[in-house]
């Protein structure tokens, strides 16, 4: 895929080629949309302590994963709210990730929701 076709959000653009297939690469992938990364980068701090711990090759634990979905959805709110070059919606956003890790995103908002209403 060319620079500009990410750039201009190519609708022919598949999940795949995202490579948004563990919680990690999707963090990856949103923080690259972000056209100020210095704006971003306090949400990313959990991205740098969760990798910093990490052997060559390492996944992050299935707790790691639940803290980098929770990354996500704050990337997400930031770029659907704030990003000041670029209009994303969250639909937009969630079509290029794969159907497994869409669903975990969904189940670990919904229980994130859960929580928030509890507080």
């Amino acid at each position: 895929m060319s620079f500009f076709s990410s750039l201009l959000g190519s609708k022919q653009q598949h999940s795949a080629e995202s490579g948004a297939n563990t919680p990690l690469d999707l963090v990856t992938y949103a923080s690259g949309l972000a056209s100020n990364q210095l704006e971003i980068g306090p949400i990313l701090d959990t991205v740098r302590e969760i990798t910093a711990t990490l052997k060559p090759s390492e996944r992050p634990s299935p707790q790691d994963d639940k803290r980098l979905l929770g990354v996500y959805l704050q990337l997400e709110q930031y770029l659907t709210t704030k990003e000041p070059l670029r209009t994303f919606t969250k639909e937009e956003l969630r079509k290029r990730i794969s159907e497994s890790l869409l669903t975990e995103l969904i189940r670990h908002e919904a229980n994130q929701q859960t929580v928030n209403t509890k507080a």
